[in-house]
């Protein structure tokens, strides 16, 4: 089983809401909108390479 730091792990929406401490409801919101980071879908789940939301989370840096 991956650990919680591997960056190849995939993650929920629950474990992205958790990370990230957005309500799942945003990042649904978000998605719809084109603006979150995209996810992989799998039968009817969502998922997210753990690297991958890392790096996108990087691109959202305030530069102030």
């Amino acid at each position: 089983m991956a650990s919680a730091e591997d960056p190849d792990r995939l993650l929920s929406i629950n474990d992205v809401s958790e990370l990230l401490q957005l309500p799942v409801q945003s990042i649904y919101k978000q998605r719809s909108m084109g603006v979150f980071c995209p996810a992989y879908k799998i039968g009817h789940h969502l998922r997210w390479r753990r690297s991958e939301l890392m790096a996108w989370l990087e691109t959202k840096r305030d530069s102030v």
